[in-house]
């Protein structure tokens, strides 16, 4: 699900793209297990454009468990500072989580606090997760449904000529966003998620590119970088599997997004 979010203090959110972390501070009544009436509380009620992170992660470690409000953390989709509007996907998990019950019963004028990059600070580095060393020659961007956005952002940094592949693990594949400007020399594959299995799908196409395409990786030296952002549990074994095919694991950047528990997915 796709929800716009509007603000003129937008007008500064940096639109660095990449793999772009932000945070999404909740409303309290976003979790269907509990039964709050006042969705934000203490600093949270006031004036907060502007403030920085250590600022209100001090202000919510300042409020008690009962008020302090719940943060999630997911990946920007497209940004528009002329229009002070960004978009963030929403993967909607069953059981739905606090950020996929407020992302499905969203309506217009609903309240979000955000902490982003500012374009004022120049920071193009904090909350990044893609850094290669150089502009990469060759790519393997491994990901299921949550890490469509940041899989786009990447795509879109990268030459004209850069050659590689995108696996995109997913229950659905008609319901995934497209993976767009994709280069001439980057093929994307789309495989099924076994039930219940998050991250077993992936695994065998890793195998499967280990054999066809690890060779051109590995002559690739500095030139290759690879990211992989899935269910946590299962990133570990992702980026083992790459290594194993002789990639120095500095080549390989990754991240966990969600928990197969239940509990909310990152991006």
């Amino acid at each position: 699900m796709r929800v716009t979010l509007g603000a003129p203090s937008l007008r500064h959110f940096a639109p660095w793209g990449l793999d772009q972390r932000v945070k999404l501070i909740l409303p309290h009544g976003s979790d269907p297990a509990t039964d709050e009436n006042r969705p934000w509380r203490g600093l949270f009620s006031d004036e907060v454009d502007g403030i920085s992170a250590p600022e209100w992660r001090a202000a919510l470690g300042r409020l008690t468990p009962a008020d302090r409000h719940l943060a999630r953390t997911y990946t920007t989709g497209a940004v528009r500072p002329g229009e002070c509007e960004i978009d963030i996907d929403f993967f909607i998990h069953h059981p739905a989580g606090p950020a996929s019950s407020w992302a499905a019963s969203a309506a217009p004028g609903d309240r979000i606090l955000v902490s982003g990059p500012d374009v004022r600070a120049d920071d193009r580095r904090h909350g990044i997760q893609w850094r290669p060393a150089e502009p990469p020659a060759v790519v393997l961007l491994l990901g299921d449904e949550t890490a469509i956005p940041a899989i786009n952002g990447i795509v879109a940094s990268l030459g004209a000529d850069t050659r590689g592949t995108v696996i995109v693990e997913a229950d659905d594949r008609s319901s995934c966003p497209p993976i767009e400007n994709v280069p001439a020399g980057v093929t994307v594959r789309h495989v099924t998620r076994d039930r219940g299995r998050p991250g077993e799908a992936l695994g065998a196409a890793v195998a499967s590119w280990a054999v066809s395409d690890a060779h051109g990786a590995r002559s690739a030296g500095t030139g290759f970088a690879a990211w992989i952002a899935a269910e946590s549990s299962a990133v570990s074994g992702l980026s083992a599997a790459v290594a194993e095919t002789g990639i120095p694991r500095e080549r390989i950047h990754r991240q966990g997004y969600w928990r197969a528990e239940g509990r909310e997915a990152r991006n």
